[in-house]
């Protein structure tokens, strides 16, 4: 009996099969380096810069004495890219003496601080750390960096608090008075922030005093919230 042999008509040949398989393996990598290449063209890239930071009391008005009220921790922006201080994020760990460590975080939105002694007969705030450059912005007067709940409430915010400059080399920021220090570093809530509770900041300013005599370390980190990245990470130890 002759066998009848039936040609698969259906079947690919081997040829067909491997440039299949090229064809399909070279969409695929189109596909991945068409994705890669978008993401890294949405990646954004923090500024670089050197910024120095330091602590300590300031002066009175006159500039002669120590002013025991005037407790700063400052940032010199020493070299590097202009910094958008509305893309920053300023996170602080206050280790107090009891070990007890208090986070904070900084932003262009973050509530106003006190720019006064708890209890001063005239109260103003500034978003800190603002900027110190007093050839460009006016403690008072016209837009002051320091400004009343009234000033606030009908005026643009100053162009040195933080959220609105951009930080450029050669520039000081600081937070200056010793109640706007401790509400930097966390130790007055937000609500009792603005408008001030007094109370509650001159029991800040006792834990502040304590941190002080004690030397407690603060780790200070800037994120460049756009790129995830830090701009400065440092340990700093708090000191008159």
């Amino acid at each position: 009996m002759k066998k009848q042999h039936r040609k698969n008509d259906d079947a690919v040949s081997p040829v067909v099969g491997v440039m299949l398989m090229l064809v399909v393996t070279i969409i695929i990598a189109a596909v991945v380096s068409g994705f890669a290449g978008g993401l890294a063209g949405g990646a954004k890239t923090a500024p670089q810069a050197s910024i120095k930071v330091k602590t300590g009391y300031g002066f009175d008005t006159n500039g002669v004495n120590l002013d025991k009220n005037n407790f700063d921790i400052s940032f010199e922006h020493l070299s590097g890219d202009p910094i958008p201080t509305k893309d920053i994020e300023i996170i602080t760990y206050l280790t107090l003496p009891n070990r007890t460590v208090v986070q904070h975080k900084q932003t262009a939105s973050s509530q106003f601080s006190l720019m006064a002694n708890p209890g001063a007969s005239t109260i103003r705030y500034a978003r800190i750390p603002y900027l110190m450059d007093r050839q460009n912005e006016n403690l008072t007067g016209t837009n002051p960096v320091y400004k009343t709940q009234t000033e606030i409430g009908t005026q643009d915010p100053s162009n040195a608090w933080f959220g609105e400059y951009v930080f450029k080399p050669g520039q000081v920021a600081r937070t200056y008075k010793k109640a706007g220090t401790a509400s930097f570093l966390g130790l007055v809530a937000e609500t009792d922030m603005y408008p001030a509770d007094t109370d509650a900041h001159n029991v800040a300013c006792n834990i502040l005093d304590e941190c002080i005599r004690k030397g407690c370390p603060v780790d200070i980190k800037w994120l460049h919230v756009p790129s995830g990245k830090y701009i400065l990470d440092t340990t700093i130890t708090l000191q008159g």
